[in-house]
């Protein structure tokens, strides 16, 4: 009898700890306001700057720098502007602008002076 009443005072005991840890924790966030994993996180590449000069000029686009005609993500450089490179590829025509528009514009050549002129 005393076994029996020992076995019903142990499941009393350990019977709301194995119901509560099925339950959710009311203090946690919900899952749309946690950030995600860092490994399922998918940074899209960036443009940082560009160095305008023509047909010459380059940019610096997802870590790496890039020219006209250059390979990224499937598809082909075709345009460098001052704020912005153009991405043309089969899925269409992407425009990726600067990141920081402080950052526009440095001419890799400087610019011609100005001659005067006689009056």
């Amino acid at each position: 009898m005393a076994a029996r009443m020992m076995l019903l005072v142990l499941m009393a005991l350990l019977l709301p700890a194995a119901v509560a840890a099925s339950l959710p924790d009311p203090t946690a966030l919900p899952r749309a306001l946690t950030s995600p994993d860092p490994e399922t996180l998918q940074v899209a590449p960036t443009l940082a700057w560009v160095k305008f000069n023509g047909k010459h000029s380059i940019a610096w686009y997802g870590g790496s720098t890039v020219k006209l005609g250059d390979s990224v993500e499937g598809g082909r450089v075709t345009a460098i502007r001052e704020d912005h490179i153009v991405i043309s590829g089969k899925g269409g025509r992407r425009i990726v602008y600067l990141i920081d528009k402080s950052a526009r514009t440095q001419l890799l050549a400087p610019p011609r002076p100005v001659r005067k002129t006689r009056n």
